[in-house]
């Protein structure tokens, strides 16, 4: 007997972007993610004392948690989807022609906009077993260039609003089929010790692997607006960002003497900087900032030693900004 029903390969996730909080939008976008919307309705069993070993009431509903823990390639086309929802909303692209700039310096002594999507997850069973997950941005952050250095790959965990279950996907979308991927092998990093020289001084013939992390930690706020708004956000607030920079370096005389700045008082000050221009026009992906290295580990790749560097981004007064990522691609809009 063959099981067609629910095959994980006819499973796609899509997204459309809102003009409010709390309005799901068609998805105007198919993009190539792993992962599918989760809705946990938070039940728990009233702790109450009923004349039963067993729950005899009905359990009561908490707020819902709605989440995406997607993961997939860096595609520059589908980067400014990712960015706006993870950095900092209502980014539009400079650029009167095909080529397209989106650029995203984060603000550290305000807080940016959010911008809020809708995402539809599905198979090919959607009709009846699809779910509208809106009011969606990311919490967490992630990109990995491996060892290989193939494509760079995300992880992102995002959070939403409200759902609606049992909706069917918008259709007539698919994913583009021959995109243009980021890659490693098309990456180079830059390290410098003033903020003025940022970009300047590239670093050769020694980093292996690289994963940058954001987390953040985004505040979801409910009020007590009665019925209307029962199990629903009303919005997030920005917490405590943290952004940090894992780069694994072979063991080299430079490597060494970073590692020594471990026990200097004050830390020292890197602005650093990964690149990825790709062998296909326009297509760039540039992010980087100011940072402060925070510990360093011992590896090893094949037979040779690695060094593994964790730095944490800070806002920097004379770079006015901790963290800036700018995207060069043919997207004309989110």
């Amino acid at each position: 007997m063959t099981i067609g029903d629910g095959l994980v390969r006819l499973r796609a996730n899509q997204i459309g972007v809102q003009s409010a909080f709390g309005t799901a939008v068609p998805a105007t976008r198919r993009v190539p993610w792993r992962g599918l919307v989760t809705y946990d309705p938070s039940r728990t069993d009233p702790g109450v004392d009923a004349g039963s070993i067993d729950p005899v009431l009905k359990p009561v509903g908490g707020a819902p948690v709605i989440e995406l823990a997607a993961t997939g390639p860096l595609i520059y086309n589908d980067l400014p989807y990712r960015l706006n929802a993870g950095l900092k909303g209502g980014v539009t692209p400079t650029g009167g022609g095909a080529t397209k700039t989106w650029t995203y310096t984060l603000a550290s002594l305000t807080a940016d906009p959010f911008q809020y999507f809708t995402v539809e997850s599905g198979d090919d069973q959607s009709a009846t077993d699809g779910i509208q997950a809106y009011g969606g941005v990311i919490d967490s952050f992630s990109e990995t260039m491996g060892e290989d250095l193939g494509v760079i790959e995300f992880s992102d965990t995002w959070v939403f609003g409200a759902a609606n279950l049992a909706t069917d996907r918008t259709g007539a979308l698919s994913v583009d089929t021959s995109p243009t991927f980021v890659m490693g092998d098309e990456t180079f990093i830059t390290i410098d010790s003033a903020a003025g020289s940022i970009g300047a001084t590239p670093v050769s013939d020694a980093l292996h692997a690289a994963t940058l992390t954001i987390s953040n930690n985004l505040d979801r706020k409910r009020f007590a607006n009665g019925s209307n708004s029962r199990r629903k956000l009303a919005g997030y607030g920005r917490g405590a960002r943290v952004i940090e920079l894992v780069l694994t370096f072979a063991k080299t005389t430079a490597t060494m003497a970073e590692e020594n700045t471990l026990d200097d008082d004050p830390v020292p000050n890197r602005y650093i900087q990964l690149t990825t221009n790709s062998i296909t026009s326009p297509y760039v992906y540039q992010r980087g900032g100011a940072f402060r290295l925070f510990s360093v580990a011992d590896g090893e790749i094949g037979g040779n030693a690695t060094k593994v560097f964790t730095y944490r981004a800070y806002y920097d007064s004379t770079l006015t900004y901790a963290y800036k990522a700018v995207v060069i691609n043919t997207l004309a809009a989110v």
